[in-house]
């Protein structure tokens, strides 16, 4: 025998499948016209607004009416009655129009239309409410959705959330109906059938509406933009608060925002389970902010007594003596828990909700990064209160790039970069300077901005202490730019349009192994040495055995040259240690090409080419290193130097996470060289030196192999990711 879900089940596919399939036959119908009526009206693919409204009323009526038999505690005649009132809230709400304010709907209201109501009718009415309160609430997100539908099919952008066809105000408005025929039942029978039938519609409402939204999906019916929604849906301005206490965003404005608002909703909507997607225009009453501000202060002084190492009742020795415990186990911090403004009694949908899961959906972001240190994630835990109360008066706090606040969080991360577990100092600094902030924090930026100035000097001072270090390896960072120099004399020579014309195994032998007696020869004595010029020579004179020879005298010069030219060749390839395969294949291509040479060219016949082989590898990145007693300093670069210089972009002192040895290192950008252009890279602990010119270096952070970390910029990572969230 078929459970209840499956009965729900195949009811639902039936209705599916009458649905469809009516519109198919209407569909069918009209193709039929068409053909028989040549002059009937072009058809459009446009589904019509009056059958899928007809249809999808039909669907939700059953639903409900499956799901109300199912439980088995009303009968027939009740399920009937509630479908009544039900349908007739489905219909008034197609053709209802949006009051926009309590005097628009009181008007015309007299004393005539006013009755006054017994005990008994109030406390109906009251637990109704609630129940129409709590259905909203828990089936948010699938009801949310179905509305976006709702307005653009009843083309109404200023659609109120509670004029939803199928909302929870259409089934207390069927409860009613069935209130109302009952005639004499008790009030406490009809509050004992609420107590029962909520627990089944919350169980089955949430299924119902996301049927619902994929049917009208199926049929057509697109989702009107929440962004637009929200604006429309504020009942009225906050005028509560001075207008000095919400600042307009300006040209500082987070790129994709599209307004204090809108983007406070958007990150409400993380936090509070998708309840807070609408524009929070509702405001804390005066006692109940009184209320909220009391608890947050209740709220600061617990995280102010956990941090503090004095405790309430006696010190705690291991702050007070670090080194009787250093080397006891430490207990697992515990993790830390953004805010919400439902843990806090707090509305989601007023202005002040808004603004505390705003908070909470940005440092949720922060906690949940596996990227980010532990050590941060509970500095910034610390500072939740303080960012709520900050977060309630100044509405700009996510959309102002420049924000104090802001900035000093961003602060608090870079402090971070390059830093290990055991860099306690420096930790314990930025703990102190966290609690100064709130300890001066007067529901202001003021306190965020002397935090800021701190850091900025901590920073410094940080920044210094890296770039003394750094300094040792400077002479090494000589040497490699003497390299560097040697490398561009020798791209100068090797880099002629004749090698482009040779064979890959000769540019090869060329550029890569060739390059190194190049570079013996330029260190011994630079390019002005004998050395140097020995071994330009003796590239001129073997490329010029390769070039074709026009005439008999030229031949014979050819043949004359030819056996010197050779011996110096395998001189040259036995110094470099080159196998005897390798050696055979070039001196190969040399006689292929020199016999080339002694006779005249064809018609039309060309030198063998195989440029693009060698080109090819001109992006390739070669990894080396210079040693200088104990200190070792790795250097990235290309295969071949680029031609023409690039933009950089870089500063000292920021921080580049880069691949080396097939790991990912954060280094801190300390040093520039004004001769080369090539950067310093360094870490104090563990200690890592890498120079690395700055065309690599860009070329590394375009293509991935180098990135900035997370922590250089906090708060845009936190907000991308908070909103990412959102939208899923």
């Amino acid at each position: 025998m078929p459970t209840c879900h499956e009965k729900r089940a195949t009811l639902s596919q039936n209705c599916e499948n009458a649905f469809f399939g009516k519109r198919r036959s209407h569909a069918h119908d009209s193709r039929e016209s068409d053909h028989s009526n040549v002059k009937s009206a072009p058809k459009t693919d446009r589904p019509d607004r009056y059958d899928i409204l007809l249809e999808c009323r039909s669907y939700y009526l059953a639903q409900l009416a499956a799901l109300l038999r199912d439980c088995q505690l009303v009968s027939e005649a009740a399920i009937a009655a509630i479908l009544q009132g039900t349908g007739k809230h489905f219909d008034d709400m197609q053709v209802s129009r949006r009051l926009g304010s309590f005097s628009e709907e009181a008007r015309g209201l007299t004393s005539s239309r006013i009755s006054l109501v017994g005990d008994d009718d109030l406390e109906l009415n009251i637990r109704l409410d609630g129940l129409c309160n709590r259905l909203a609430e828990s089936t948010s997100v699938p009801l949310w959705k179905t509305h976006l539908r709702f307005i653009t099919l009843l083309d109404r952008p200023d659609l109120p959330k509670t004029h939803n066809p199928v909302g929870p105000q259409g089934i207390i408005q069927g409860l009613q109906t069935l209130f109302k025929a009952a005639g004499a039942t008790t009030l406490d029978d009809k509050l004992d059938l609420l107590d029962r039938i909520e627990i089944v519609l919350g169980e089955g409402l949430p299924a119902i509406y996301t049927q619902i939204d994929g049917l009208l999906d199926r049929a057509g019916a697109a989702t009107a933009q929440a962004s637009i929604v929200s604006a429309q849906e504020a009942p009225r301005p906050a005028t509560a608060k001075p207008a000095a206490s919400l600042p307009t965003t300006t040209g500082n404005a987070a790129p994709g925002s599209a307004g204090n608002e809108s983007l406070l909703a958007r990150l409400a909507a993380t936090a509070g389970g998708g309840t807070g997607i609408a524009t929070g225009a509702q405001l804390l009453s005066q006692v109940a902010l009184d209320n909220l501000m009391f608890r947050l202060e209740q709220l600061e002084r617990t995280q102010r007594n956990d941090s503090d190492f004095l405790t309430a009742s006696s010190p705690n020795l291991e702050a007070l003596i670090p080194e009787l415990f250093a080397d006891s186990p430490k207990p697992a911090a515990a993790a830390a828990r953004p805010v919400r403004a439902r843990e806090l009694g707090i509305p989601g949908n007023t202005s002040e909700g808004q603004a505390i899961d705003a908070v909470g959906a940005f440092c949720d972001a922060i906690f949940a990064d596996p990227e980010l240190p532990e050590a941060l994630k509970l500095l910034i835990a610390s500072l939740q209160v303080s960012l709520v109360k900050l977060a309630i008066k100044d509405r700009s706090l996510f959309t102002r790039n420049d924000h104090p606040a802001r900035g000093t969080i961003d602060r608090l991360g870079r402090a971070f970069l390059g830093q290990t577990a055991t860099q306690h100092p420096q930790q314990q600094r930025l703990a102190a300077i966290v609690q100064r902030l709130r300890g001066d924090f007067d529901g202001s930026s003021t306190a965020f901005v002397a935090a800021s100035e701190e850091l900025d000097r901590l920073l410094e001072e940080r920044h210094a202490q890296i770039t003394t270090q750094a300094a040792a390896w400077l002479p090494l960072l000589q040497q490699v730019e003497r390299r560097d120099e040697a490398a561009r004399d020798i791209q100068q020579l090797l880099g002629r349009g004749e090698l482009d014309e040779l064979p890959a195994v000769l540019q090869t032998f060329l550029r890569q192994d060739w390059k190194r007696l190049l570079e013996q020869a330029w260190f011994a004595d630079g390019r002005n040495g004998p050395a140097w010029q020995t071994r330009v020579e003796a590239l001129g004179r073997l490329l010029w055995t390769f070039q074709p020879k026009a005439d008999g005298e030229q031949r014979m010069a050819l043949a004359r040259q030819l056996p010197g030219v050779l011996k110096t060749l395998k001189e040259d390839m036995e110094q470099l240690g080159l196998a005897a395969e390798t050696q055979t294949r070039i001196l190969d291509a040399c006689f292929e090409l020199q016999t080339r040479a002694m006779r005249p060219p064809g018609p039309g016949e060309q030198m063998p080419s195989a440029a693009g082989n060698a080109v090819a590898d001109r992006r390739e990145v070669v990894q080396g290193r210079v040693e200088s007693g104990t200190l070792i300093l790795h250097t990235l670069d290309f295969a071949l130097p680029p031609a023409g210089g690039q933009r950089d972009t870089q500063r000292a002192g920021d921080w580049i996470e880069l691949n080396l040895d097939g790991l990912r290192q954060s280094l801190c950008l300390c040093r520039q060289s004004p001769r080369s252009g090539r950067w310093l890279l360094f870490r104090p602990d563990p200690v890592l030196a890498v120079a690395i010119p700055p065309q690599l270096l860009e070329h590394c952070l375009k293509h991935g192999e180098a990135a900035r970390p997370a922590l250089a910029a906090l708060c845009e990572r936190a907000l991308a990711r908070a909103l990412a969230s959102a939208a899923r």
